[in-house]
Formats: structure tokens, sequence, C-alpha cells
């Protein structure tokens, strides 16, 4: 705070004692303390701020970087988060100091840092559903011979949290931590599907990339599909994320009954034929049955296909 100096008293008629009190000085603008000028200016990234607004901000900084941006520089990781830039290099500072957040010897750029991986890992350890999930998902990679994901729902994405290779040279590969667009994906699909509606709707109503010839890019036939996995308990995609990739996605129950995650089992179409699917699909309810019983569900049987009732595949052509 700049010190305050005691002056001499003015004379009277003198230009200090004329000077209007709430008269601007030339130069200077009037701050506008009201909450709507304090809204604005916290808008963008100048002024007063509360705590939560601080907090936000710094998530935001965070979120900017994503596959599509690793690495980005004080310019525009601002544009992306509509901040001051001088705010976004102080956030970028202080992460950096952390090691929540690395800059490039090389560009000058930032990008996200190891200390992300740390925390990452902690949750995981401490996850109940990863935890408990984690001894069945080994059985199941180790019965079916495929690889096994463990995925979440976060927005109109799901996250891989862990995932067992198969056996095979030839096997789906993904990697823990990565997004993948919900409606594309077998998990994605029985998560929503057991979603409450107007979440699912929110979903439905953004625009759904197509990332193969099959993927379903038609909210009102998602939206058909979805009610058919809610009613068998199950979903298949069909090539719909990658090309000949099929895969199995069963819902994982938290004590209430809520689908809080899901497990696939995927593989090459040439392995996944439609005379091994009824089999892995009832491999994959069984185990997510037992997964769910550690987490507290003891509700009725989802299923129709626990009684061997399976959707007829779509053909792979």
């Amino acid at each position: 705070m700049r010190a305050r100096h005691n002056r001499p008293a003015a004379r009277a008629g003198s230009r200090e004692c004329s000077r209007q009190p709430n008269k601007k000085r030339k130069g200077h603008m009037a701050q506008d303390f009201s909450p709507q000028g304090i809204r604005k200016r916290s808008e963008r990234g100048e002024g007063i701020v509360t705590g939560n607004q601080a907090v936000r901000r710094a998530i935001a900084v965070l979120k900017a970087f994503s596959d599509d941006a690793p690495e980005m520089g004080v310019t525009e990781v601002s544009r992306r988060v509509n901040l001051h830039k001088s705010t976004v290099y102080r956030l970028l500072s202080a992460f950096e100091g952390e090691g929540l957040i690395a800059k490039s010897a090389e560009t000058g750029k930032y990008r996200l840092g190891p200390e992300l991986i740390v925390l990452g890992e902690q949750v995981l350890r401490h996850t109940d559903v990863h935890r408990v999930a984690l001894p069945f998902l080994r059985e199941l990679a180790e019965r079916t011979g495929e690889t096994i994901d463990l995925e979440v729902l976060s927005g109109s994405n799901v996250v891989t949290i862990e995932e067992i290779g198969g056996k095979h040279v030839v096997a789906a590969a993904g990697a823990i931590g990565k997004p993948w667009a919900a409606h594309s994906t077998s998990t994605g699909k029985v998560l929503m599907a057991h979603l409450p509606p107007e979440k699912q709707r929110q979903i439905l109503a953004r625009t759904l990339k197509r990332f193969t010839p099959r993927t379903i890019t038609d909210a009102k036939v998602l939206a058909r599909d979805l009610l058919k996995v809610r009613e068998q308990g199950y979903a298949i995609s069909y090539g719909e994320l990658e090309d000949h990739l099929i895969a199995i996605g069963t819902p994982i129950r938290s004590r209430n009954g809520d689908a809080v995650a899901a497990v696939s089992i995927s593989g090459p179409d040439t392995r996944l034929t439609p005379d091994k699917l009824p089999g892995l699909i009832r491999i994959g309810l069984e185990t997510c049955g037992k997964i769910s019983a550690r987490l507290g569900y003891h509700g009725p049987a989802t299923l129709r296909a626990a009684q061997s009732k399976f959707l007829t595949p779509r053909a792979f052509a």
C-alpha cells in the first residue's frame, strides 16, 4: 500500500480548495464498484474476484490443456479460457511451482506437469469401484483373453480408469485417463442409457461426431438404441469407434442401483464373431454382478440377457 504524507493546508482560492470532490481527474476513469461492474471486470479477468471465482479460473486453466492442445503459450490459454493474459500467467507460474504445469525450455510453452500423475494415481488407489473391480477385471481378462477396460462417464465422454491387456498379439489398446466419445463406445452407451432423462437429453443435444461409417450420429436413432440397452442391460459397439473393433459394455452398480462405471470386453471382429458374443456377454454380466455386489448392490437381476436373451448381432459388413 502506498504511504500517505501530510501536506500543508492549501490557501483559500487555490486549485486544491476549488477542486470539486466528485470531479473526475483527467486521464482517470471512475471505478464502478457496483455488483454489475465487479462482475464485468471479473469476467474479463480483472478486478475483484471471490474465492469461488478464483478456484474456477484455476481449474479452467488446467482443463484448457487437452489432446488437441497439449502445449500452449500464455496467449493461447488466455484465449481459450477468456481471461486476461496477466491472470493466466500468474496462474501458470503458480502451477509450475507446484509441479502441476511444466514449461518447455525449448519453446517456452506450457503443458500439464508430472504432479498431476501422482494425484491421478492417488484418486485411482482410493476409488472404491477401481479397488473392488481390479481382481475381477484380471480374472475376466484371463477367461476371455481379450482386452478389458474399466470406464466412467465424464460429461459426454467416457474415461478409462483401468485396462487389462489381452493375451493376443492383435488386441484393442487404449490409454488410462484418455477420454472417448460416449456415443461411439459400448461403455458410454450403457452408462448413458442409465442416466436420468434430463442428463441424457443434454448429451444427445450435442453434435455427435462420426468416427467410422457405423458411428450413430442421429440423436433420435441413438435414443432408441439407448432404450434397448437399458432394457437388456448391456451395449455392443460394432465398429462405431474404430473400424473392425467390437466391444461389449456391461454396467457396474452402486449400493443404490446407479450405474457408476462400466466394463468392456473388446477385440477385432475376426475373433469377436456373432457366435461368440452371447458367451462373452454372459461372462461380462456375471463379472459386473459380482463387482456390484461387493459395492453393496443387492437389487433384482438387471438383465434379460442374464436369462440368455441377447440381441441379434448386426452384420459386421
